[in-house]
C-alpha cells in the first residue's frame, strides 16, 4: 500500500508541474498572435486549437509518466 502511494504522489506531482508550464507556454503563444495582429475576432479559434494541442499533450505526458512508473 505504501509503495502505490509513494509512486503516486511524485507522478501526480510532475504531471502537475507539466501541465502549468505547457499551459503558460501556450498562453505566451496566444499572446504573441494576438500581439502580431489577429483580431479578437479569431479569439475563440485560437483558444480551441490551443486547448486541443494542451489536451494531447497532457494525454502524452500521462502515458509517458505511466510508462516510467509501472508499478501503479
Amino acid at each position: 500500500m505504501m509503495d502505490v502511494l509513494l509512486s503516486l504522489v511524485p507522478v501526480l506531482i510532475e504531471l502537475v508541474l507539466l501541465v502549468a508550464i505547457f499551459y503558460h507556454m501556450l498562453n505566451g503563444v496566444r499572446l504573441i498572435l494576438f500581439d502580431m495582429g489577429l483580431t479578437l475576432k479569431y479569439s475563440k479559434i485560437i483558444v480551441l486549437m490551443l486547448s486541443a494541442v494542451m489536451s494531447m499533450i497532457v494525454v502524452f505526458l500521462v502515458s509517458h509518466l505511466l510508462a516510467f512508473y509501472p508499478t501503479m
